[in-house]
């Protein structure tokens, strides 16, 4: 696996999170100059050809990698041959993390917003004013008595989360404020999917027609 666009780690780790070990197998008998076919990707990864197609797909779809095809004119059967895209690592690291910082940014919105409350109880959960109200300060699960819920340590660690978040976003070139507006909206669409015979007999032992 080249370095050369990307750092090892960085990029085995997001490899390994889309695909688990067997991405990383593949991955690594990946190149960014040269092309490789999916038969020999298996013979060096020792996997059944189907599972490394699977992960080359899953590669493919979040476009860590690219292929060209040929037709085999003997047998008319489409040859698929890869390449890797390490450049890609760090926008889909960028994009990830602003999955995670919407997210959070939503969840230190709701605690800010409203005022909780609880009882005594661990396993019973938290009700905003409206809903303890409704019930009359008691609990609908083991009818105790529901009290003000302190979440200002829920908050503070949100803060800090998403001020984290927010500033290596912002490092990375992010206009958070089209984040936070709904604007920025991450799509990553791959078309024309290699379509593959997944035949383990091998009797479409190059591609598909």
């Amino acid at each position: 696996m080249s370095t050369q666009d990307a750092d090892y780690n960085l990029l085995e780790s997001v490899v390994r999170e889309i695909g688990g070990d067997d991405a990383v197998k593949v991955a690594s008998l990946l190149d960014p100059t040269e092309e490789t076919t999916d038969e020999a990707i298996a013979a060096g990864a020792e996997m059944k050809l189907n599972a490394v197609r699977k992960v080359l797909y899953r590669l493919y779809d979040a476009r860590l990698a690219e292929f060209r095809r040929i037709r085999d004119k003997s047998t008319g059967w489409f040859i698929y041959f890869w390449r890797l895209k390490p450049n890609r690592v760090e926008e889909l690291v960028i994009n990830r993390k602003k999955t995670v910082y919407r997210k959070l940014k939503a969840r230190l919105d709701y605690e800010q917003k409203y005022h909780f409350f609880n009882c005594d109880q661990n396993y019973c959960p938290r009700y905003t004013f409206d809903e303890a109200m409704e019930n009359n300060f008691k609990c609908p699960e083991c009818n105790g008595e529901l009290q003000a819920f302190d979440n200002s340590d829920i908050i503070k660690n949100l803060s800090k989360k998403v001020k984290e978040l927010r500033k290596s976003l912002e490092k990375s070139g992010v206009n958070i404020d089209h984040i936070d507006s709904g604007i920025d909206i991450n799509q990553i669409v791959a078309t024309d999917k290699p379509t593959a015979i997944a035949d383990s007999t091998g009797n479409s032992s190059n591609g598909s027609k």
